[in-house]
């Protein structure tokens, strides 16, 4: 399989490396001191056509494309992996809303997301059940004449109280258990809906997070997005998320690659030589290099898939390896610069930090890995929080 960028994947390579080199790694380390999300770099970026990469022309998008998003997404990760993960994480919930949405809902929230004037949230996860919200889920949706009645919490949410649109998963029917979960479309500023704590990170700090709070919040009955959710949104998200989270791995890997190297040829060792000069920084570099190259392939893989392929191997690989990578290739980055990258004068610090988070978005790698798995083997993608594992296939 030939992953040879063609000319217009060049220039939007291109462009977006020049714009992240200009407009965001100059500010990239006060937005992450301050924890704060960068809207005017989000706004150039929306100028650029960045959030309008998965939808198509009819809503407002310039897509659907994957493979240019994954590009993208890259670039804005060798930068800022914080930023690129917001990015990826709106992108997810506005590609939920044109796999299952309505043609009203289409039309009347793609164009906004795709033209950068505001961005998606999907909201899942809850204080309580964490990555296994699936069986733990409190929150829940009561119909009641023309609305659902929501209540519950989440929690960890990226782009919470940034975003004007979220996706909220909510119990509507307990007895079907995780089939009994549905998709709501909930709107910044409905009655009943607020935000609790916002999160202070370790990493990942311009990816803002916080808590959701939702108390006899009235969601017009036209927002629901799916009932029995849990299916059409894993295959609707495999091919978009798991190899996000490979993109902005890649990217982030790269950075830490590009200033290890330009660092080892800068610092004066003795009589003329430089750290390049020894074997095992040249080494280093080597198996950093490798990794990178390698994500980057496994990541220009699953987005070449067909959308929503039965294989979803790819992308889940695509989620996983390169996470793995970056935290790898982060932390050989700091071992070359020695003390020097355990400051915040150098900016590996915080690549090795957005490193640790990238591995605990959405999905833990280890569930990544159980949940591929899983599916190879044939069996249940998750069991209930101390249930019995299933039979093995005869």
């Amino acid at each position: 399989m030939d992953f040879e960028l063609n000319e217009s994947q060049k220039m939007l390579r291109q462009t977006v490396r020049d714009f992240a080199a200009r407009e965001i790694s100059p500010i990239a380390h006060d937005f992450d001191k301050s924890g704060e999300f960068p809207w005017d770099c989000a706004r150039k970026m929306a100028g650029l056509g960045l959030f309008g990469l998965l939808t198509p022309p009819d809503y407002g998008g310039n897509g659907p494309d994957r493979f240019a998003f994954m590009i993208a997404l890259e670039e804005v990760a060798a930068a800022s992996a914080g930023l690129a993960v917001a990015m990826a994480m709106s992108g997810a919930a506005s590609a939920l809303v044109l796999a299952l949405g309505s043609d009203e809902q289409k039309a009347k929230y793609l164009p906004r997301l795709a033209k950068g004037e505001c961005l998606a949230a999907l909201a899942a996860t809850e204080p309580g059940g964490g990555a296994n919200y699936p069986f733990t889920m409190q929150s829940s949706a009561r119909l009641d004449g023309d609305a659902y009645v929501l209540n519950g919490s989440k929690c960890f949410i990226s782009n919470g109280g940034e975003a004007d649109i979220y996706v909220v998963m909510a119990r509507t029917d307990p007895q079907k258990g995780p089939m009994g979960i549905a998709g709501l479309i909930v709107e910044k500023g409905m009655p009943g809906f607020s935000l609790g704590k916002k999160d202070d990170k370790l990493g990942l700090r311009s990816d803002v997070t916080c808590e959701l709070v939702f108390q006899d919040c009235r969601v017009p009955r036209s927002n629901l997005l799916a009932e029995g959710i849990l299916m059409p949104m894993a295959a609707a998200m495999a091919g978009i998320a798991m190899p996000a989270f490979g993109a902005i791995g890649v990217g982030l890997a790269r950075a830490a690659l590009d200033a290890a190297t330009a660092y080892v040829k800068e610092r004066a060792v003795a009589f003329g030589q430089t750290l390049a000069s020894f074997d095992s920084v040249q080494y280093a570099l080597a198996d950093m290099t490798m990794k990178v190259e390698a994500s980057r392939l496994l990541v220009y893989q699953a987005a070449s898939m067909p959308e929503r392929s039965p294989d979803v191997t790819p992308a889940f690989i695509a989620g996983i390896y390169p996470c793995e990578a970056a935290m790898e290739v982060a932390h050989q980055a700091l071992q070359v610069f020695g003390t020097y990258g355990y400051t915040a004068d150098f900016p590996v610090e915080r690549y090795f930090r957005d490193a640790r988070g990238l591995s605990l978005v959405a999905q833990p790698i280890e569930l990544r890995k159980l949940v591929m798995s899983r599916i190879r083997l044939g069996l249940p993608p998750m069991t209930p929080p101390g249930g019995a594992p299933p039979a093995r296939p005869q």
